[in-house]
């Protein structure tokens, strides 16, 4: 009986151990792999990320490619589409490789890119974003985050409808994985990847 309560107690520290861990190590700030004139990003955007972005680019002047490879979304909307036009400023080309992910807030990122391509197989997944009336200080509202959305949008060269997509397609707690012929559609990528249905 000592035994299993041993056991139990050992794989619950185990257990709480690796949660912090993972949660951790969850990707929540941008982090940079360079590889000559390519970085390779993964993580997210919060509200200091366009300083981040802003510095990495600074130190960095002969990257030209971003690889997105894990990226799921944003805590911070306003500072993120700061950062996306920051990227499209500096020219920078986006590309995700067949086991990349981008969700949420990260997809403006890549709409970002001053050329966007992708491999088969790589997953955009959009969503309605959650409006629960806790504001913070760099949050914005509705009609504002559509205004927002759209005009950047627009900027990029993307048709503004796919902001009413986004909303349409999931609820704000659930992913959409856009298919290849919802990617063309709306003109996310600027040479196709001609990937099957």
């Amino acid at each position: 009986m000592q035994n299993k309560l041993r056991i139990a107690i050992g794989l619950s520290v185990v257990l709480l151990f690796l949660g912090f861990y993972l949660g951790e190590k969850e990707p929540d700030t941008l982090s940079f792999d360079i590889k000559g004139d390519t970085a390779y990003v993964n993580g997210g955007t919060n509200s200091v990320s366009y300083k981040t972005m802003k510095t990495f680019l600074n130190d960095n002047p002969d990257v030209q490619h971003f690889v997105l490879q894990n990226m799921p979304g944003t805590k911070d909307s306003r500072t993120n589409l700061d950062v996306a036009r920051l990227i499209r400023k500096r020219g920078i080309t986006t590309h995700l490789e067949s086991r990349s992910y981008i969700a949420s807030g990260a997809v403006d990122l890549f709409l970002a890119g001053a050329k966007r391509t992708m491999e088969c197989g790589a997953m955009i997944g959009v969503h309605s974003w959650s409006f629960d009336g806790d504001i913070g200080p760099n949050d914005i509202g509705r009609d504002d985050q559509k205004w927002a959305h759209e005009k950047f949008l627009t900027d990029m060269g993307i048709d503004p409808s796919f902001y009413v997509f986004t909303r349409a397609a999931a609820a704000p707690d659930e992913i959409h994985i856009m298919r290849y012929p919802e990617i063309e559609r709306y003109g996310l990528l600027t040479e196709p990847a001609n990937c099957s249905l």
